[in-house]
């Protein structure tokens, strides 16, 4: 191996990467929302509030587990490696029902796990044991 693992730097990259989705989230849900209340007189927006409301509960679930990262960085690639198919199916409810910013989003989490992915080796074998991933 010629390079160095350093799969506690790439773990924190990916809770802040997180943490910054979640923001960008929660800025989409409220959008919706919004959105919604207005178009809800052309029965459209039902769907934008309801997927705003779940983009909320969505968002607080990835707060829970950006945390849950921050404690055991091991349990980050395993996560990511499995939601593929949760994330193309959330685009594609937010490019039916939830609007441009809903698929935006949904990209950026696409690209994360990409991220993730192509940093496989760094959280799987490169995670440092013991506290010193705990000062995120």
């Amino acid at each position: 191996m010629s390079q160095v693992l350093d799969g506690n730097r790439i773990a924190r990259k990916v809770v802040f990467r997180m943490r910054l989705s979640v923001a960008f989230w929660l800025i989409i849900a409220t959008f919706q929302i919004l959105f919604g209340i207005l178009l809800i007189l052309f029965g459209y927006g039902l769907s934008m509030i309801a997927c705003g409301g779940w983009n909320i509960y969505a968002s607080i679930s990835r707060i829970r587990t950006s945390n849950l990262f921050s404690r055991d960085p091991s349990l980050i690639y395993p996560y990511f490696e499995s939601s593929l198919d949760r994330i193309c199916i959330w685009l594609a409810v937010n490019c039916i029902f939830g609007g441009i910013i809903g698929v935006l989003a949904s990209v950026y989490d696409l690209v994360l796990r990409s991220f993730v992915v192509r940093h496989k080796e760094d959280l799987t074998l490169g995670l440092m044991s013991g506290g010193a991933y705990g000062s995120v």
